[in-house]
């Protein structure tokens, strides 16, 4: 998991227009039954879903709200599916979700949607954290989130070779959006795709 410093004004503003959009929509009414993720956060949930052979990549315990499909935040998906992930130069986005005080996501490793996935993240107040397992060390590697966005990237394999198991949690409201670089149903894409991806990581950290 590589941590990336965002500091292209286009994309923050980008960004910026999307997390006003989404919390100008946001109602007590239209969140999920409240619980608390972080029971899902540990080794023994870990172990557990590293143990199913049967685990596509999908996430099993959530606590969060979509906003793809709510109608209510067709506009503001409209331009995340479109301008936003366009302008990225990435060709599919993989999740844009809104995390309520105590919401999170469960172990999972996202082998159903291989390939590059960029993570930007926004917390209220940085209550909250990212964290992943590292194979080389064999341990969970805690990355705390701050307040504002963030970003990172990994890459995301159908093997088990290359699976990356991670999970989030927050204490705070939180709006992560995915962007993906992906080349599985046209692998004579795959070089195009790769610069494509390395020309973000260097957009990103540049001060445009």
């Amino acid at each position: 998991m590589t941590e990336l410093i965002l500091r292209n004004k286009a994309i923050i503003a980008d960004l910026e227009k999307i997390r006003k959009a989404v919390l100008s929509k946001i109602h007590q009414d239209s969140l999920p039954s409240t619980q608390n993720c972080e029971k899902f956060m540990s080794e023994e949930y870990l172990k557990k879903r590293m143990s199913d052979s049967e685990h596509e990549g999908f996430p099993i315990e959530y606590h969060s709200l979509p906003l793809s499909p709510d109608p209510n935040f067709e506009e503001i998906n409209n331009f995340v599916k479109g301008d936003f992930i366009t302008n990225l130069g990435a060709n599919s986005d993989a999740v844009f979700l809104y995390y309520p005080k105590g919401g999170g996501v469960g172990w999972h490793n996202n082998a159903n949607n291989s390939g590059y996935q960029f993570i930007f993240s926004w917390s209220e107040k940085g209550d909250g954290y990212f964290q992943y397992y590292d194979k080389k060390k064999e341990e969970i590697v805690k990355i705390p989130d701050v307040s504002g966005w963030q970003a990172r990237y990994y890459h995301f394999g159908r093997e088990e070779e290359d699976h990356c198991w991670h999970s989030a949690y927050t204490n705070v409201p939180r709006i992560t959006i995915c962007a993906l670089f992906r080349w599985r149903e046209k692998p004579e894409m795959k070089e195009q795709v790769l610069a494509m991806k390395d020309q973000l990581i260097e957009d990103i950290e540049s001060e445009i």
